[in-house]
Formats: C-alpha cells, structure tokens, sequence
C-alpha cells in the first residue's frame, strides 16, 4: 500500500522526491528507506539525533490522558484553525501519538498528513491511529491512518523531509519549534497553528508537585522566534478547569516533561497527599500565523 502524502515528503539526504516500491521509498540519487514493521517511514536527516524522544512510559500516558477528553477544547481549536483553502498536505513536526493531527485531518476530510517525531514509540501509535468521526460531536472510529496519515521519523531542529511549500498547514503542539524549517515547507497561503501554555496552565499541581512551571518570557520568546519569517493573524485564549482524580494526576505529569524530573515512588508520594479529586486549571493560547511575503 502506498504510503500516505509521499508526493509531498523528500529524500532526507538530498531533497528530492521520493516514489514507492513494495515497503521501500527510494529517491532518484540511490537513496533508500525501508518502512519499519509498524508502519512509520525512518527518514532521519544525516545529524539527526533520533533518542530525544518521548519513552514508551510517557507516551502511554499521554495516550490515556488525551483520549480521556480533558485536552479535547484545545483539540477542537487547533482544528479549526487548521482549516485553510491552501493546496497541500496537513503537517506536525513533534507529533508525538497523532492525536491534534488526525483531529485536523477530521476537520478537513479531503487533507492527508504527516506526523514528524523522534520517538519511535510514538511513531507506532501515530501509524496505527484511526481518525475522529468529522460528521459527529461523539468521538467514534473511522477510516484507518494508512488512508491519510503518514508517520515519519525525523527531527524537528534539522531540515525536514518535507517539499518546499507543500504544507497547507503547520501544526506546532507545545513543542519546538524551527521557525526557518517551518516557513520553507509552508505553502504562501497556508497557516501556522501553534499551541503554547499560558503562565496559569496546571497552575494548582506546579506547587503541589513540583512541576516544571510556564517562563513568564514564553510569549515573547515565541514572538521573536517566529517574527522573522511569520506574521500574527490571530491569537486565542482558552482557559477552563478539568477535575482529575489521582491517576489522572499520574498521567498528566508522566506524558510531559516534568516526568523526567520525578521518579515513580516520589511522584506517588506526592499525589497520595492531593485531594482524591483536584480542579485544575487548563490555559493555553491558539495561535494562527502566516508567512511573510
């Protein structure tokens, strides 16, 4: 079966175009890739340092703790503001699982994507994702990844194996980001989606747990990173609380960074000693940018 988007990927070694043949891609210059078993695509740039990536533990917690629902409103508004009349592909460098890309992709049932991440336990579950039901506010099955969706291992800080221009958008979800990579393989009429927590996100697990906590200096730094090359069509706040028992405590911190900082004993001591049932407060910005030019 054909890989999803393979029009719109590159050979990681020299740029050019990639065709398919049986489980290989192959470039014009000799330059081949075997898929992996499961069903993502290795296509590391030369340099790229490919064990950076989220652990097989962070990502099954992050998998339990999105598919719960209690991201679902900042999922609903990168959606949206995915939604562009520009030709090309849907893209997400640092995907992670797919989730926030395959809710694009639901949202414009004519797009295929491409999920990017240096984590190949990641990339697994990007491949095998099924995507929402676009037609209903129930979140059910539909149609398999292998239709729409291709999981691709490469590393975001170094030239990705994307055409020039053949995104329509850009999804970029609490990650880093490489503002140059991202305005090359944007199409001059397509969107940048990023998503960034805002100074009061999981404000009441911060102190409780000792989590990393939101740089007041975020908002401008990302400004500046990406002003060069972008310019700000629109930004939204989205600010709401969700109720969290103790094991979904245990999933939130274990899917994001902080998980590296607590081992399991200390952060169970830690979350033994919240309420059985906390309200924690989710604040982010969605913010919708285009390329200068």
């Amino acid at each position: 079966m054909t890989l999803p988007a393979l029009d719109a990927l590159a050979c990681p070694n020299c740029g050019q175009a990639l065709d398919q043949a049986d489980r290989r891609l192959s470039c014009r210059s000799g330059h081949s890739f075997d898929l992996a078993k499961q069903g993502y695509a290795p296509l590391l740039a030369p340099g790229s340092n490919a064990t950076t990536g989220d652990t097989a533990d962070q990502v099954a917690a992050r998998e339990e703790f999105l598919s719960a629902g209690f991201y679902d409103p900042l999922l609903t508004a990168v959606a949206e503001a995915s939604l562009t009349d520009a030709p090309g592909v849907v893209i997400e460098p640092g995907c992670g699982t797919g989730h926030y890309l395959a809710a694009a992709l639901a949202a414009a049932p004519g797009r295929e994507g491409i999920g990017l991440d240096t984590s190949k336990y990641a990339l697994r579950r990007c491949a095998k994702r099924q995507l929402l039901q676009a037609e209903t506010d129930e979140p059910r099955r539909a149609a398999g990844t292998q239709a729409r969706l291709a999981a691709v291992l490469a590393d975001a800080w170094n030239r990705l194996p994307v055409r020039d221009g053949a995104a329509a958008a850009v999804l970029n979800v609490f990650a880093p980001r490489n503002a140059d990579e991202l305005a090359r393989v944007l199409h001059p009429r397509g969107a940048l989606v990023v998503l960034t927590p805002r100074l009061d996100h999981l404000r009441e697990l911060v102190d409780a747990l000792d989590l990393l906590s939101v740089d007041p200096a975020k908002p401008q730094r990302t400004a500046d990173q990406l002003g060069s090359v972008f310019e700000a069509e629109r930004a939204d706040e989205i600010s709401y609380s969700i109720g969290l028992g103790h094991e979904d405590v245990r999933r939130l911190v274990g899917m994001g960074p902080s998980a590296r900082h607590h081992g399991p004993a200390e952060l169970d001591a830690a979350v033994a000693a919240l309420p059985e049932r906390i309200d924690v407060t989710v604040a982010a910005t969605v913010a919708r940018w285009r390329r200068k030019g």
